[in-house]
């Protein structure tokens, strides 16, 4: 039977975020603005970014680390993550930032460079009780990233909401979900299914 802190981690492993520390990103234009499609491919650039199981650290300190960007520049990221336990039931809040400056990456077929404006916040909440007689996973990923993608610049609101819950139905567990809301001015349901927890 699995280790009910380590089923907790599991599941919220990857559970969602953005984000890349100082950069020089040109202003916001009045350029065409980005599409749905070309909105996702920004998320989910970011997404695989901070996904990395084997990030590149290129500095940091106590309260955060910063990891290079595939093409360039980079992301720094701070968190915190505190429990509480109160009888069976077991509450976890988790809370990050991440801070891009200069990130460039491709997604899609799409090359972006991208700053925090002045950056993406992500928090998760966690409630488990017993051995998952209860269980809830609620969130959010809000913030505004300045983007460049060819000769367009703009600006990209996220104001992003999570609703998951857990997948028992494999050896190594994880958890299910939707991420809905507003990305780039776009209305978006993104599905998150299987969001995987760390190998081993």
């Amino acid at each position: 039977m699995c280790d009910r802190r380590h089923v907790i981690a599991v599941v919220l492993a990857g559970a969602l975020a953005a984000g890349c520390s100082e950069g020089t990103t040109e202003p916001p234009t009045t350029a065409e603005p980005l599409s749905a499609a070309e909105s996702m491919a920004l998320f989910e650039g970011m997404r695989a970014i901070q996904s990395d199981t084997a990030p590149t650290i290129i500095g940091g300190s106590d309260s955060s680390i910063v990891v290079a960007c595939p093409l360039g520049g980079q992301v720094s990221v701070a968190g915190t993550s505190v429990d509480e336990a109160i009888g069976d039931t077991l509450r976890l809040v988790s809370e990050f930032t991440a801070t891009p400056a200069g990130c460039e990456f491709s997604s899609d077929g799409l090359q972006f460079a991208v700053d925090g404006a002045p950056d993406v916040r992500e928090r998760t909440v966690l409630v488990l009780a017993g051995f998952f007689e209860h269980f809830s996973l609620d969130g959010t990923v809000r913030g505004r990233l300045d983007w460049r993608l060819d000769d367009r610049s703009g600006s990209c609101d996220i104001d992003l909401v999570l609703r998951g819950e857990p997948d028992l139905s494999s050896m190594e567990p994880s958890a299910t979900g939707t991420l809905s809301g507003t990305l780039c001015d776009h209305e978006v349901e993104i599905d998150a299914q299987d969001i995987p927890g760390p190998s081993g």
